[in-house]
């Protein structure tokens, strides 16, 4: 890819997640790249085509960020590689939230952008089961059902990103406590230890 390509795919981040795809205009895409409209339909024919490359990208990201976890995770604790992995994956969705939900908003009315934005939380979802089902047969975790626990770790990441977005708090964005807090009910629930069946 070229620098060219690159900053158009830059641009249509931003203006994606400002004004929406609906609402997002090829002119504006390529006034912010610094290029003329012809060259940005030269490069990617149409608007529906630079989300799906902008998409792909992610997925890459998302890729280059959890494949050393995952390769490392005979080296460190169970505890250790979690920790990192959904530090990596709070990180990729803490600097895209503004695009994903008004991306997911539109994807309930219009289901080609949700055919566009499904395969990378699929991939995460698979990823994680896949990784929760190898420390099962490590004797590493619990015997659960790994997707669900996969869908409760990628949920809280969401949907605490969503919701501090929601009520404009910006103050425990990121908060350090916060995240340790719920990798440690994540991995030893709620109950007082005598409680536990």
């Amino acid at each position: 890819m070229n620098k060219t390509e690159q900053r158009i795919l830059d641009a249509a981040m931003k203006v994606f997640a400002e004004d929406g795809f609906e609402g997002a205009r090829t002119r504006k895409i390529a006034e912010l790249a610094g290029v003329n409209e012809v060259t940005l339909f030269r490069k990617f024919q149409s608007k529906e085509n630079i989300l799906r490359v902008v998409m792909m990208k992610n997925r890459d990201i998302v890729l280059q960020a959890l494949d050393p976890v995952f390769l490392n995770e005979n080296r460190e604790n169970f505890q250790v590689n979690l920790h990192n992995l959904c530090e990596n994956i709070m990180k990729i969705i803490e600097e895209r939230i503004d695009m994903m939900v008004i991306l997911i908003a539109e994807s309930w009315k219009k289901p080609e952008i949700a055919s566009i934005l499904a395969p990378v939380p699929k991939m995460i979802l698979m990823r994680l089961t896949d990784y929760f089902e190898q420390q099962q047969k490590q004797g590493r975790m619990r015997n659960v059902n790994p997707k669900v626990a996969a869908l409760a770790c990628i949920s809280y990441i969401f949907y605490s990103n969503l919701l501090r977005r929601m009520l404009r708090d910006n103050k425990s964005s990121g908060s350090k406590e916060e995240f340790e807090a719920f990798i440690d009910i994540f991995l030893n629930g709620i109950l007082e230890s005598k409680d536990k069946k």
